[in-house]
Formats: C-alpha cells, sequence, structure tokens
C-alpha cells in the first residue's frame, strides 16, 4: 500500500462521522472501498504502517493551511445562558 493511499484513508476517516478507527476501517473501507484501493492491507498491518505516514501527513496539512494572513474575524452573536444573575451587575459599559 502507497503512502498516498494511507494518507487518502486517515484524512477519509477524520472527515467521516465514525468515532473510532477500526469500524471505520473494517466496516466502510473493507466492504465498500476494496475496490479503490487494490492492495488493502489488514487492520493490525495498517496501524503499523500508519506512524510511518505521520511527517508527510504533517506536511501535507501544513501545505494546505497556506501563509497567515494576519486577519482574524470573531463571531458576534449573542450566547444563552442559564443562571444570568450577573449580567445586571457587569460594570464595563457603565458611564
Amino acid at each position: 500500500m502507497s503512502v498516498s493511499e494511507i494518507m487518502t484513508i486517515l484524512i477519509f476517516f477524520h472527515m467521516s462521522n465514525h468515532r473510532n478507527f477500526k469500524t471505520f476501517y473494517l466496516g466502510l473501507i473493507w466492504q465498500y472501498h476494496r475496490n479503490d484501493f487494490p492492495v488493502l492491507l489488514s487492520y493490525t498491518r495498517f496501524i503499523g504502517m500508519a506512524s510511518s505516514v505521520l511527517v508527510p501527513l504533517c506536511r501535507y496539512l501544513t501545505h494546505l493551511k497556506g501563509k497567515p494572513t494576519g486577519l482574524a474575524f470573531i463571531d458576534s452573536t449573542h450566547l444563552r445562558v442559564c443562571h444570568n444573575i450577573r449580567i445586571p451587575c457587569h460594570k464595563v459599559f457603565d458611564g
């Protein structure tokens, strides 16, 4: 199995709604995507090989981030709180 195939499966796992990797790999990859990966490894062998693609995967994800622009966006929507007893006591906007 090539490095790009292992990276593709790992990225696909994080984009899916599965909570653990074992059910994702055995349930989804082995059942529905066998034709997409010609040399599909067993689960234990894949786990052993996954650590070898850590550096290329981090490099790829860092490349996807792009350069920082210095701009940040802040969401100013109201958050509901359960016990808003202390809200009238807040003195920031008092003249």
